[in-house]
């Protein structure tokens, strides 16, 4: 029987929040959606790749932390200019947010089996 060691993620939950709380951030100061989108594609690749056990969990706190942001901002008077479709599109920026936690997901099992230890 194999023997499993267990699992400690609050470290990377912790850098989940911040990286979605980054993304968030640059939304709002820079404006710019493909800014955003990179920064959620690369928080969640590194997040899939280092933790690849249920990859779709690192997508929901970073992308869904850009729209939290965006109303908390509107809500405290910083960010005057929060419209519907401003806020589908931060929901949208979600989008390669699933290529890098998949794309890190499979990336961390194509290396480990390329690099596995052949005993023969």
């Amino acid at each position: 029987m194999a023997e499993q060691k267990p699992s400690n993620d609050i470290l990377f939950y912790l850098i989940a929040v911040i990286c979605g709380l980054l993304a968030g951030v640059a939304h709002i100061t820079v404006g710019d959606p493909l800014l955003t989108a990179l920064v959620v594609l690369i928080s969640t690749m590194f997040l899939g790749f280092m933790r690849p056990e249920r990859p779709w969990r690192w997508l929901l706190i970073v992308g869904l932390l850009v729209p939290v942001v965006m109303l908390t901002a509107n809500a405290a008077h910083y960010y005057q200019t929060l419209t519907r479709a401003g806020l589908a599109g931060s929901i949208l920026i979600m989008l390669p947010g699933i290529a890098g936690a998949y794309g890190g997901h499979f990336a961390r099992k194509v290396i480990g089996v390329m690099f596995q230890g052949r005993s023969n």
